[in-house]
């Protein structure tokens, strides 16, 4: 497997991403199909200025999905696409405008702006579905956009709203050009300016897709940066036939493939880290906590605690009633939890172990270890107190009784005297 040089967040990168339009090869391709336009004063004109739309949308697909796999430079011809990807984006377009209007008319004035705002933030998780699975279906599916949006979170939204100065900029734009340039020309300059933006705009999603690829359970096609080559994965045929098949579109198929093999005969690290990727994107919450319960069991055994602590925190975000297949392995990711300061995580680990497990010998240390991290990371020393005092009451001969006294003592010394 290739080692990967750190992403740069797409904000660090606002002036490249505005100019990406700007270099000769995109420049050539949107020149060109802005000439195209003028058919729109043929005869049947319209039809044939569609057909241009059409190529527009096909190239700045190629430009997402280029920009999704860590390319940083448009391409120079639109082959990496179906055809068909630009008609789907057409009607995509038709669709939401549809869903506008239909708002408005449901729901009235102020209804039908909530609907548009709604859309507006959501369009950009519908582009990026289409992307990656081209299916107008899926794109249209609002369960997609919320998906995408709650895997990436606030930086989509930054997305989305980059997206619509950049639209609202090149309507001025053309409004502008159409003030003081001749009808012919106004149209190709225009054309010319809508192209850009679109382009831009493709290249800034696609590279959010590139950022957060691990989140939404997209593999790049190929690795930017390469300096250094692991040895070659064990599993690596599994991993580039369910690589092959979400590029295909097929991202159901990968994640069955790979969980069969898992089940069948377990597989390499790697294997599930991308199984768990495209559950995610499959919103497939009851295998995923079943697969990260399972995963972590084989992680603890082979010493990978920290990586251990990354599922589990992964599972608890999912289901804060989460834990672990065995008992006995609490105490040990809590404890590792604790050390990586995931206080949050090591805390609904431990919560409710002794009603779960009324007899097991971990209750004292588990219940220590979260008396510890209510007080020193939460701040929460009354609770904590609460906690020492039940744990005295309950085991007064164990072993950490007298841990358990002592850090009881200290909570007293840190309580504020009493006011006189």
């Amino acid at each position: 497997m290739a080692v990967r040089e750190p992403i740069v967040p797409f904000w660090q990168r606002l002036r490249a991403i505005l100019l990406y339009p700007a270099h000769a090869s995109s420049l050539i391709t949107i020149g060109a199909l802005a000439l195209c336009h003028l058919v729109a004063y043929l005869p049947f004109g319209f039809v044939f200025d569609v057909l241009v739309w059409v190529g527009l949308y096909k190239y700045a697909f190629e430009c997402l999905r280029a920009s999704a796999d860590g390319r940083l430079e448009p391409p120079e011809l639109s082959v990496g696409v179906e055809d068909g990807l630009g008609w789907k984006q057409i009607w995509l377009q038709l669709l939401f405008l549809l869903f506008g209007v239909l708002g408005f008319a449901a729901l009235g004035p102020a209804g039908g702006l909530v609907v548009l705002l709604f859309l507006g933030l959501s369009f950009p998780g519908a582009v990026m579905s289409l992307a990656m699975e081209e299916s107008l279906l899926r794109a249209i599916n609002p369960g997609k956009w919320l998906a995408i949006f709650a895997r990436i979170g606030w930086p989509y939204l930054a997305v989305a709203a980059l997206c619509l100065v950049i639209f609202l900029s090149q309507a001025y734009a053309k409004a502008f050009v159409a003030g003081f340039v001749p009808g012919v020309l106004a149209v190709v300059l225009a054309a010319f300016i809508s192209h850009y933006a679109i382009v831009a705009t493709f290249h800034l999603m696609g590279y959010l897709i590139y950022q957060y690829h691990e989140r939404i359970g997209y593999e790049p096609e190929a690795p930017v940066a390469t300096p250094r080559r692991a040895p070659a994965d064990p599993d690596q045929d599994l991993l580039d036939e369910a690589a092959q098949l979400v590029r295909d579109g097929d991202a159901d198929a990968a994640r069955r493939l790979l969980g069969t093999a898992l089940r069948g005969r377990g597989g390499s690290e790697a294997v599930h880290m991308q199984y768990r990727k495209l559950l995610a994107l499959g919103d497939d919450r009851t295998e995923r906590l079943r697969h990260g319960r399972e995963w972590i069991g084989i992680l603890l055994a082979q010493d990978k605690d920290r990586r251990a602590v990354d599922v589990a925190r992964e599972c608890v975000e999912l289901d804060p009633a989460f834990q672990p297949a065995e008992p006995d392995q609490v105490a040990r990711l809590a404890r590792k939890a604790a050390e990586v300061g995931a206080a949050q995580v090591a805390l609904k680990l431990l919560s409710g172990f002794h009603k779960r497990y009324p007899k097991h010998r971990d209750i004292p240390q588990n219940y220590l270890l979260a008396a510890k991290l209510l007080s020193e990371r939460m701040g929460r020393d009354a609770e904590a107190r609460a906690l020492l005092d039940q744990l005295l009451g309950a085991y007064p001969g164990h072993p950490l009784a007298g841990d358990i006294a002592a850090y009881r003592r200290f909570l007293d010394k840190l309580a504020p005297a009493p006011a006189r």
